[in-house]
């Protein structure tokens, strides 16, 4: 069975919440150039904030999208992709690079003991995953130097989401209900474990469903430029990526 055979999508709490995302289906919403843009957008955050470093052995979790282990292998980095099963493993496996692993097995916990890689990635998991903060702290465990996830915040466009879901679920058809977390609440648990924030990265104020159905890249990118320019990004931009460092010990 492939991740396009089951019709449900996974709600919050899934064993499997990086299913759905590894598929042909979602996939599609980011096909076209307003797609690639948006896709555009995730990856410069990253690459921002993982900085110059190409020796770096990089743990994607829940990647099966393979939307973050593509621009890292490009960039020289040894990636390797975990997903709970073979079907989630869905658009990576079509990647094709020596610098490329591929594992299967529990998202919490984690098959790896810690400080397993020295860089613990998760894209479109956190939203969905039921016991976020479990997760992000079992990220941190396995992670010998930094994590770098991405979540939506409550504030912004997210704040109408309970209200606009019946709405958003008729434009996109398989959309899915998420999860939203406070930054600070993120920070709290990265610090719990012996990381601390280090840069932190809002990607659209104006919602992602706009933009995917404006299908007008140059009009998208020059609205969130406008955004940025009077701070709205930095306070309300969504889904936020962020990077945390493992704080030195009081050895």
């Amino acid at each position: 069975m492939t991740a396009d055979d089951t019709h449900a999508v996974a709600d919050i709490g899934s064993s499997q919440a990086d299913l759905d995302a590894s598929t042909d289906r979602y996939a599609k919403r980011f096909g076209g150039s307003g797609g690639v843009w948006l896709l555009s957008r995730q990856t410069a955050a990253l690459r921002s904030l993982i900085g110059e470093d190409r020796s770096a052995r990089v743990l994607d979790v829940g990647g099966g999208h393979g939307q973050i282990a593509a621009p890292l292998l490009e960039d020289g980095h040894s990636v390797t992709v975990h997903a709970s099963s073979e079907a989630a493993l869905g658009q990576v496996r079509r990647l094709d690079h020596p610098n490329l692993a591929l594992s299967t097995g529990g998202l919490m916990p984690l098959p790896f003991a810690d400080g397993s890689f020295d860089v613990v990635t998760s894209f479109r998991i956190m939203a969905h995953i039921g016991d976020w903060r479990g997760y992000l702290a079992e990220l941190a465990r396995v992670a010998r130097q930094a994590v770098i996830v991405d979540f939506p915040i409550p504030s912004g466009a997210n704040a109408l989401a309970p209200l606009l879901f019946g709405l958003k679920k008729k434009i996109e058809g398989d959309t899915r209900r998420f999860d939203t977390i406070r930054r600070a609440d993120a920070r709290d648990v990265l610090e719990q474990a012996g990381f601390t924030s280090t840069g932190e990265i809002g990607q659209f104020v104006v919602p992602i469903v706009v933009h995917r159905k404006l299908a007008m890249p140059r009009f998208s990118a020059a609205l969130e430029r406008a955004c940025g320019g009077i701070g709205l990004a930095s306070m309300l931009g969504t889904p936020v990526v962020l990077r945390a460092d493992r704080m030195p010990r009081d050895d």
